[in-house]
């Protein structure tokens, strides 16, 4: 359904025609109960529950609605007709903070015993008071295979209940009993420890009481750092978890909880992470896994500026758990806040040169001989040698995607300027399927690529004309700095360039597929 016809005042037009009386001047009665019964019929999808309420029959006005009390009885022509309509959603999203139901409403929904969408199978929830926390059972059902919930700011601050701890046990008890096909998880809960929930172990058991999550496949958790412990331990019961996503929201002065490790067949299906937090949260994380996890990709994002033993440490982590052989696929990211990068302003008085980064950060990824994927995209320089990069392409050889922060600080390459492209040999000659690379390198000077024209030249003296491997017919996208304002952007300088790459890579004849960054 197009999402113009969710809009009421839309549909009362459209059947304006049919409902029209005689005389064509007044609206029939009923025209917008149509209009709204017609945003489910032409679709399973809405975007918010009102259309649905709008339909129950009240005894009173809608504002402060009750309703009528047939709906008590499951066999009443009512409650069938609306049920007869309700099945046709598939898909709903709600949120409290911009859809407000009476209380009075909500209270006769929990009454009744009714279930406002009987067959819904995708879920999206935004709840903000204890109302909203208490209307959530009818809407829970056997059929659910993806629940979003978000917990609103208000209903810690302005309208928090006295035992709102039991009501968000009670949530999530709900959520995990009464879906047992659920596959897609997720929970934004940023504002205070989630409570301790009532998934105990039983005498006689190894492991909690989860069945019914044992479907539960992709799981997704945004929380304080001081509820991890029980996130972790919850997750690591999940026979046939293979995505998990953990966002930690460090408040200042929290300490953070002791993590313990698990055993070892715990988290064996997990094929993909994604961990966002400092780099001691993300490091504890993998702490806590078994070793030699069959994760498939990790996407680690970090926020701040980091040394390189920070980025080690993040880094140190997936060594420690991941398998060698399984991991193909590494994104290290950082988000830098106002503060983070006044750092590098003139006038801070900080020596950034400390923030440089080098080999010796990204150093523990290289024992993933097996990587697809690795991007270290850091908002900081990261300044590798020709020798670190001849390293990087010849353990890396399966690599498709390779980006190593080619984002260039003018204000620290004076301490450390980038290698030149003579490097790219190295990609061209040992990484066959490597298909986009993004570098810091320097191409502003007829030096850099003499340099270059002279190591592919070399290289091809020494190897038989039939065995020659240049130039690779993989790479599709080259990608380095620094800035071209320094070569004054002189045509001749930059076709000289564009000839180097064609000696280097096929597909980059065409100059169109070289990106210049300044």
């Amino acid at each position: 359904m197009h999402r113009a016809l969710t809009i009421t005042e839309l549909l009362t037009h459209i059947l304006r025609e049919v409902y029209n009386d005689d005389q064509g001047l007044n609206l029939r009665r009923g025209i917008k109960d149509m209009a709204r019964v017609s945003q489910i019929s032409f679709g399973k999808n809405l975007d918010s529950l009102l259309p649905l309420l709008r339909l129950l029959p009240l005894e009173i006005n809608e504002e402060h609605g009750r309703l009528s009390k047939v709906l008590g009885d499951l066999k009443s022509s009512e409650r069938q007709c609306y049920a007869s309509i309700s099945n046709r959603v598939r898909t709903l999203s709600f949120s409290e903070p911009h859809e407000p139901i009476p209380r009075n409403l909500i209270n006769d929904i929990v009454e009744h015993n009714l279930v406002l969408t009987p067959r819904v199978d995708v879920l999206q929830l935004r709840i903000s008071s204890e109302a909203g926390l208490r209307l959530l059972p009818a809407l829970i059902t056997p059929e659910l295979t993806d629940i979003s919930l978000s917990f609103d700011e208000a209903l810690y601050v302005f309208d928090r209940p006295l035992d709102l701890d039991d009501l968000i046990k009670s949530v999530y008890m709900t959520i995990f009993q009464r879906a047992p096909k659920l596959v897609h998880f997720s929970a934004v809960d940023l504002y205070e420890a989630l409570p301790l929930l009532p998934l105990v172990k039983t005498p006689g058991q190894d492991h909690m009481d989860v069945a019914c999550l044992q479907s539960l496949t992709h799981a997704a958790f945004y929380i304080t750092a001081a509820s991890l412990p029980q996130v972790l331990e919850l997750t690591s019961q999940l026979r046939r978890l293979e995505d998990l996503t953990i966002q930690t929201c460090e408040k200042p002065f929290e300490e953070i909880p002791h993590l313990s490790s698990f055993a070892p067949e715990t988290f064996s299906s997990l094929k993909n992470v994604t961990f966002d937090g400092s780099p001691d949260i993300i490091s504890r994380i993998f702490s806590v896994f078994p070793a030699n996890r069959a994760i498939q990709s990790a996407i680690l994002r970090m926020h701040g500026i980091y040394t390189n033993a920070d980025i080690a440490l993040v880094l140190l982590g997936v060594v420690a758990a991941v398998s060698k052989e399984s991991l193909q696929k590494i994104i290290i990211t950082s988000v830098f806040s106002n503060s983070d990068l006044a750092h590098w302003d003139a006038d801070s008085g900080i020596d950034t040169r400390q923030f440089i980064l080098d080999i010796h950060a990204i150093e523990p990824a290289l024992q993933f001989r097996n990587l697809e994927i690795f991007s270290a995209c850091l908002g900081v320089p990261l300044y590798l040698t020709d020798e670190d990069h001849m390293r990087i392409a010849q353990t890396w050889r399966s690599v498709r995607l390779l980006y190593l922060s080619s984002i260039v600080q003018r204000v620290v390459q004076t301490y450390k300027p980038p290698a030149s492209i003579t490097s790219l040999v190295h990609y061209a000659r040992y990484c066959r399927h490597l298909k986009a690379l993004g570098l810091c390198l320097d191409a502003s000077t007829k030096a850099s690529v003499d340099a270059c024209m002279q190591a592919v030249n070399a290289y091809e003296e020494t190897i038989p004309e039939a065995n020659h491997s240049l130039p690779s017919p993989s790479i599709q996208m080259v990608e380095f700095g620094p800035s071209w304002l320094e070569c004054d952007f002189d045509p001749a300088h930059i076709s000289f360039v564009a000839k180097a790459f064609a000696r280097l890579f096929s597909n980059l004849a065409a100059p169109c597929n070289i990106y210049f960054r300044h």
